[in-house]
């Protein structure tokens, strides 16, 4: 590879003619980006770099919509795109950054705010003011706050870029007024949880599929990758690397046998051997069952297409002509294979059918470009004259067509059309990443050969190029649906289910964390070279019974604060005594003489009026010698409450039955609360809620005038009714 030298700025120069020369390094140094950065043939002025070989690169204003025509959108302006332009070139080429996309949402930002700010896209005109208004945009683009941060990180990263080759006429410092916004509550746990696990429907649903019978190329490809996503964790995109000899088995000390595959991990992880999850082994190999001999003819063609890169492929319809021997137009449809309806000119089909959209391909390599160009030249581009035959009306149009077709140069043609940019691998080059090839690879297919029942296998008739099944569009199709294609789920007759790929990962990550395993060995299993907490979607329940199980002492030590923080009289929050609803928002809560109180009294006053032991908001603490010497206190005093009851019943007084019912009930529970705080059996610091009565202000009212029948509230207290037998031995108890 060529090697490449950054810009150096040089001295004396202005702003505005360092920029010039920055221009000048890009232009020179993009061509050395190939074949490893870029493909040949790349050219300066176009507008998107994506046939070229950098993702997703397009010199486009900010707001066009990414799906409309290129004769829609608007590219950027002069002097701005060149100096985008050159940027890309220090970042893909020099820097070799594989993802441009995040890096021109920021160049685009900036420029709608230069010209907004200053009125010309003149990058040595930035200024602070220019960068904080280009925040505004990436604010109002993009939904995600999380993506905006990130954009605007990467603005930072272009305007040291611009200050450290000295592109400014007046230097400033600035950085991202975007905050990084923490994912760690709980609200946003359960969010991401939902968001990104797969449904126990989408995977059941996959499981059945993929064991009936598939009589389609497309579902055997579509479920066989799901399999061995869910066989270990890894990415979608890491399936072009796996080979069709995927499969080894180790012995372990127990003499039994594992299955692992042999992988390539993305993001610098690099080649493996994965053990295959327990209990995917069978569908592992019940999945390479069904690819193998699905795909071992399009490895075949693979091979031959790379052993032969100047031979135009065979086919049953191929006309037999030397490569450099002149062909009609009939037999160039022929090679072709495009079909030539009855009374129609095969030149006027090669054109239309072939040329004319190959002529709307921007991305050419240089051989397909003059081949092409060579064709075009030679056509008779006028109307072409009537040549009538003889005795009759019919005629046919001929041209003075001067250019030579041959298998040669269509061979040329077909390649460009057909094969991928990358081929005979199956992955663009990465510096030190050893790179499958087509013929070797599990999931190639022949193009156009992964069609389903409900859809006209139009592209099966030219079966010319080899691609990859399980590539990551098809797969998002073929999981999720489309406006025009059914999922895999429609077409078996699952409705409402869809799947992302990527959700397998999270899948995996979880269950591991369950399963007790270390980060370590979740980050090695899953080809991470950091630490991907994000993957973790346990619950707060699970993690907390995980972490009281590993150290008992939790449980102790939390309600010991508890206790702690009461005897202390420090401030107890709602979210310390129970756990919160989704909405709920966390407030200090009222402390009683017996214990803790739950009532939202910013709401609403006390409806139980001060009468704690008959409110169910009221929490007594075990461990509180205090608020239970005071409760004890309650007791005696409900206990010469209830005498005085049973002496007034016993001399007849009005009311007195219902005094002594109501007095019996209270000192029954009472006496129950004390007794449970003293249970050795409870810990200190758990929490004994007690039990309501039912009776408030507002029941009270409404009772009064007739809103609501009385017996309806009384009914549970009269359940808890103690019988006479409890409460004289209960008497007695107290007595003694």
């Amino acid at each position: 590879m060529t090697n490449i030298e950054p810009f150096t700025p040089k001295k004396n120069l202005k702003a505005a003619e360092q920029v010039d020369a920055f221009i000048g390094w890009a232009k020179t140094t993009l061509p050395k980006g190939v074949p490893q950065k870029v493909h040949a043939g790349v050219r300066w002025e176009a507008f998107s770099w994506h046939g070229w070989g950098i993702r997703s690169c397009t010199f486009y204003v900010l707001g066009n919509n990414r799906f409309a025509k290129a004769v829609d959108k608007i590219p950027m302006q002069q002097p701005f795109i060149d100096f985008a332009k050159a940027t890309i070139v220090h970042y893909r080429i020099l820097n070799n950054k594989k993802n441009v996309t995040g890096w021109l949402m920021a160049l685009k930002a900036m420029e709608v705010a230069l010209v907004e700010m200053t009125g010309r896209g003149d990058v040595t005109q930035l200024n602070g003011a220019v960068c904080y208004k280009a925040c505004e945009y990436i604010q109002a683009n993009l939904n995600s706050s999380q993506t905006c941060y990130r954009i605007s990180k990467f603005l930072e990263n272009i305007v040291d870029l611009i200050k450290e080759k000295k592109l400014l006429t007046t230097p400033f410092h600035w950085s991202s007024p975007l905050f990084h916004i923490s994912k760690g509550t709980l609200k946003q746990q359960r969010g991401d949880r939902q968001k990104k696990l797969p449904s126990q429907e989408s995977i059941k649903a996959l499981g059945e599929i993929f064991h009936n019978d598939l009589n389609s190329s497309l579902d055997v490809i579509i479920t066989s990758a799901c399999v061995f996503l869910l066989s270990q964790p890894s990415r979608v995109g890491e399936l072009a690397d796996l080979p069709r000899d995927c499969i080894v088995y180790k012995t372990g000390r127990d003499g039994s046998q594992r299955m692992f595959l042999r992988w390539y991990s993305k993001k610098g992880f690099g080649e493996t051997l994965k053990p295959v999850v327990t209990g995917m082994e069978p569908s592992v190999e019940r999945a390479l069952s069904l690819l193998r001999p699905l795909t071992d003819d399009a490895r075949k063609y693979a091979a031959w297409l790379e052993d032969h890169p100047d031979e135009f492929p065979p086919h049953p319809g191929l006309p037999k002509k030397g490569p450099d021997d002149p062909l009609s137009y009939d037999e160039v449809c022929a090679a072709l294979r495009l079909a030539v309806a009855k009374g129609e000119s095969a030149r006027n089909r090669f054109h239309q059918n072939f040329l004319n959209k190959f002529a709307k391909r921007t991305a050419l390599s240089p051989e397909a470009e003059a081949v092409f160009d060579a064709i075009c030249s030679g056509l008779d581009t006028s109307e072409g004259e009537r040549v009538y035959v003889p005795g009759t009306t019919r005629y046919h149009m001929e041209y003075t067509d001067t250019c030579v077709i041959t298998l040669r140069s269509l061979n040329v043609l077909m390649r460009e059309k057909y094969l991928p940019k990358n081929f005979p691998y199956t992955t663009p080059f990465e510096e030190g990443k050893p790179r499958l090839k087509y013929r070797d690879a599990l999931f190639t297919v022949r193009t156009g050969s992964l069609f389903n029942n409900s859809q006209v296998p139009v592209a099966i008739a030219h079966p010319f190029g080899v691609e990859l099944g399980a590539n990551s569009a098809r797969l998002a199709v073929q999981l999720k649906g489309a406006s025009k294609r059914r999922s895999i789920f429609q077409r078996h007759g699952y409705p409402n289910v869809s799947v992302n790929t990527h959700a397998f990962r999270h899948e995996l990550n979880t269950e591991m964390h369950r399963a007790g395993l270390s980060q370590l060995l979740i980050d090695a299993f899953s080809g991470r070279t950091s630490m991907g907490c994000v993957y973790n979607h346990e619950t707060i329940e699970e993690r907390t019974q995980a972490l009281i199980t590993v150290h008992p002492s939790t449980k102790q030590s939390n309600n010991g604060q508890r206790l702690e923080m009461l005897k202390t009289n420090a401030p107890l929050s709602l979210s310390d005594v129970t756990e919160l609803d989704e909405n709920a928002q966390d407030r200090i809560i009222h402390k009683t003489h017996l214990g803790i109180c739950v009532h939202d009294f910013s709401y609403t006053p006390c409806p139980k009026m001060g009468a704690c032991l008959t409110c169910g908001m009221l929490g007594c603490v075990k461990g509180d010698d205090v608020k239970l010497a005071n409760i004890k206190q309650e007791r005696n005093a409900l206990k010469m409450n209830y005498e005085k009851s049973v002496d007034a019943e016993a001399r007849g007084l009005f009311g007195a039955s219902e005094w002594r019912k109501k007095a019996a009930l209270d000192l029954f529970k009472c006496n129950a609360l004390i007794e449970t705080l003293e249970n050795p059996e409870r810990e200190n610091g758990d929490i004994v809620w007690n039990s309501d009565n039912g009776w408030n202000l507002t029941n009270n009212a409404a009772a009064m005038a007739g809103l609501i029948d009385p017996q309806t509230i009384e009914a549970k207290a009269e359940e808890a009714m103690p019988s006479l037998t409890d409460l004289e031995a209960l008497m007695e108890k107290l007595e003694g």
